[in-house]
């Protein structure tokens, strides 16, 4: 199934990642300031999801920086 890309962010809890491993992403990890922060370091066209494979799943008492807390679908 293919993923549609989309304007919303999808809040991402550690339970495993929300979207197809090969949907292009844009993230946001719990160390970036903001959605505009994460946008720019994800570049427009973000990356595949599988990139990010050991960023998605963490226990909800988790803090690291590399948590990732929010996605967005670009292609």
């Amino acid at each position: 199934m293919a993923e549609q890309a989309s304007s919303d962010w999808i809040e991402c809890d550690g339970s495993g990642c929300p979207v197809s491993d090969l949907a292009r992403v844009q993230v946001q990890f719990r160390a970036d300031r903001d959605r505009k922060t994460a946008e720019r370091n994800s570049g427009p066209e973000g990356n595949t999801a599988h990139v990010y494979s050991d960023s998605w799943t963490y226990p909800a008492t988790s803090e690291s920086p590399v948590d990732i807390v929010a996605c967005r679908v670009v292609a």
